[in-house]
């Protein structure tokens, strides 16, 4: 149909404004719902940082129960999601085997732990319900914006205050912690947001500009000022990933080796990456069957994680059936700390029934992410981001703390995951930026 000089013509869009989206109401309503019970987690935890004990154990509860409201409300398990969600309750079930099993196992930890499997299945639900739409991007857009701004201000502020996170023995080095308790919790969070942040951008079909530009190298300083190597490793295979996997064998090739260099004097240069050079020595006179070597004379994270894991294999082998009982790995381990391998911890407190439920809801998770749309460029390269962070992750359970003990951490991963299952919208004309986000 021809459009006159007396008809109106398409409506006038100011220029940067959001394009309308597609999605339900019932969809939107849900999307607020989970955003702004994430939100209210996220600033308990801010609060609780100045002086509030408890604060974000309240506020995880108030958001299981505004979870199971709208669980309640539609009663729909998402496809995607489906897996997930039948590992999460399969876990609470053998851990609640496990605690019966084990009568003399702490109780609140008990609870705490089948809670956080709950809330998990429960939000992952809501989210691939409520969020995987291109309104649902936008708004994961910028509730992740506002966590990076935020974390990033802090992080400088608590550094310049001098009330940054000193570790034993490295009083002369100061680390961000952010909005959270720890440097590394927290600079795995934001390379999360980080990730999800450039996933929204893509499927809401806006181009990179300068305010995505300056958030996106915000989150980068504020990684940096937390001086957790875990996380910076995390960055830098999802970094690596989004190249390699792009463009020409040779294009990758010439990438991959010169990542591998850089990443090779970074470390021999760098004094973070220094106490390594003390793991030689630490292995000579390391004995998986006698753990009494002084390990406090040896200056790294790693020498004693592997004192760790042999000490708690050899612990869950005593009762391999149903564990020593949810949530006992940190009481029962070697340092009092966390396994720092989310296998030998289902292995350690639910026995061989933990680590199966652990294995379906990582399956679970892979499905989500194999159900990741793929017909288009900007799909394939979301695909990418998404898995390369799925990589990472999984590396960071391997080595490090497991996602049970990361609750903002795996909540900005779900909501990256969200975003990426979205079809997105093609991009409008006018919308050439983020620079009016």
């Amino acid at each position: 149909m021809s459009v006159t000089a007396d008809s109106p013509g398409p409506p006038a869009r100011a220029p940067f404004a959001r394009p309308a989206l597609p999605g339900s109401d019932s969809q939107s309503v849900q999307g607020r719902v989970v955003i702004a019970l994430f939100a209210l987690r996220w600033a308990a935890g801010i609060v609780e940082n100045l002086g509030i004990p408890a604060l974000s154990q309240v506020a995880a509860v108030a958001m299981l129960g505004g979870l199971a409201l709208v669980f309640l409300a539609q009663m729909r398990i998402a496809s995607d999601a489906a897996v997930f969600v039948a590992g999460a309750l399969a876990w609470v079930v053998s851990g609640s085997l496990s605690f019966a099993a084990n009568p003399a196992a702490d109780a609140q930890t008990t609870l705490a732990l089948l809670l956080l499997l709950t809330l998990y299945a429960l939000f992952a639900n809501a989210c691939m319900n409520g969020l995987a739409t291109p309104r649902g991007a936008w708004r994961i857009y910028r509730m992740l914006a506002l966590f990076i701004a935020v974390g990033a201000a802090i992080s400088v502020l608590q550094l310049a205050s001098g009330r940054g996170f000193v570790e034993a023995g490295k009083a002369t080095i100061q680390r961000a912690f952010g909005s959270d308790v720890h440097p590394v919790s927290f600079a795995i969070q934001v390379v999360a947001a980080l990730v999800g942040l450039e996933i929204a951008r893509a499927r809401t079909g806006q181009r990179p500009g300068l305010v995505h530009g300056a958030l996106m190298a915000t989150g980068a300083l504020a990684l940096y000022l937390t001086y957790a190597r875990t996380a910076w490793v995390m960055a830098l295979m999802v970094v690596g990933a989004s190249f390699l996997l792009r463009g020409s064998l040779t294009r990758r090739l010439l990438l991959g080796s010169g990542a591998l260099i850089a990443g090779l004097v970074a470390m021999a240069t760098s004094d973070r990456f220094a106490d390594l050079a003390s793991l030689p020595v630490f292995l000579e006179n390391f004995s998986p069957s006698d753990l009494v070597f002084d390990w406090r004379y040896i200056d790294n994270s790693v020498s004693w994680r592997i004192v760790n894991w042999t000490y708690g294999f050899n612990q869950a082998l005593e009762q391999p059936v149903f564990g020593f009982g949810p949530g006992q790995s940190a009481l029962s381990s070697y340092f009092n700390l966390e396994m720092h391998n989310i296998f030998l911890e289902a292995l350690f407190e639910g026995g061989i029934f933990g680590l199966l439920t652990l294995l379906l809801t990582l399956a679970g998770l892979v499905r989500m992410h194999r159900h990741l749309p793929r017909a288009t460029a900007t799909d394939r390269y979301v695909r990418t981001l998404a898995n390369s962070f799925g990589v990472a992750l999984f590396f960071a359970v391997t080595f490090s703390t497991s996602f049970v003990d990361q609750l903002m951490s795996f909540l900005i991963y779900i909501l990256m995951l969200a975003a990426a299952a979205s079809r997105g919208v093609k991009r409008q004309p006018g919308t050439t930026s983020l620079t009016g986000w």
